[in-house]
């Protein structure tokens, strides 16, 4: 965690949001006094600096951060000290809860229009904005769009909020498959505010660079796949500016 501005990199080390216990966010933030639209980062079970990529959530919020966006990451790991998700000390409910506190905080900054908060969740982190979605009214969740990276859907309630949603979801993915994803959203009261792209033969992690093409683990193949990764940024893009609305 930084310790202060360093406004030539767009890095920003801030205070917790009232009702957030001691939670700090670690900040990309554009040239200029704004408002500017924001996106909460939601990592996977890893956390923001996963051994295999520690770069690769910093690489996506400067790509962000140069086309105007304000970037925070919510660290539900960090946070309590946890260096992986893979323990019972930390469910999707409680990263949930840390997006729509992260959401809220941002929406108090002056540098950032409260119209045009958004969410990005990989993994497990995208389960815990599902989870957001599913116990807390559009009026709390304090975000107005989610982007949804091969999210963990498994044994989820379905929900109610309109916000629209994005889900980028590996054709191949066997740690979160995307069946489990699409019967979730048949399940919600809106899915025609859900846009699902599968990308045919990719793995889960297929967004990560730094992966191979493929690496087997006890939990199941991930791996990078390149036109997946682009067609999914363009998405993302398109997404985040309501050009491309489901």
């Amino acid at each position: 965690m930084l310790a202060g501005i360093l406004l030539g990199t767009g890095l920003l080390a801030m205070g917790a949001p009232a009702g957030a216990d001691t939670s700090t966010y670690r900040m990309f933030r554009p040239d200029g006094p704004g408002p500017h639209p924001a996106v909460v980062f939601v990592s996977g079970c890893s956390g923001f600096a996963p051994a295999i990529a520690p770069q690769s959530y910093e690489r996506a919020a400067e790509h962000l951060r140069q086309q105007g966006y304000v970037v925070a990451f919510a660290d539900y790991l960090g946070r309590r000290g946890l260096q992986n998700c893979n323990t019972s000390r930390i469910n999707r409910s409680e990263v949930g809860k840390d997006v729509i506190a992260a959401a809220h905080w941002l929406r108090t900054q002056p540098f950032v229009d409260p119209a045009r908060i958004s969410t990005i969740g990989w993994s497990f982190g995208g389960g815990g904005v599902l989870m957001a979605l599913s116990e807390h009214s559009q009026e709390q969740l304090g975000f107005s769009r989610a982007v949804l990276y091969y999210p963990a859907c498994g044994l989820l309630p379905s929900w109610k909020s309109t916000v629209p949603v994005l889900m980028l979801l590996g054709g191949a993915d066997e740690v979160s498959p995307g069946d489990a994803c699409e019967e979730l959203v048949k399940t919600s009261a809106t899915p025609k505010a859900v846009k699902i792209v599968i990308y045919s033969g990719a793995l889960h992690a297929f967004d990560v660079s730094e992966l191979p093409a493929e690496t087997t683990y006890p939990f199941g193949k991930i791996g990078y796949n390149p036109r997946a990764a682009a067609a999914a940024q363009h998405e993302l893009e398109r997404f985040l500016t309501g050009t491309d609305a489901p």
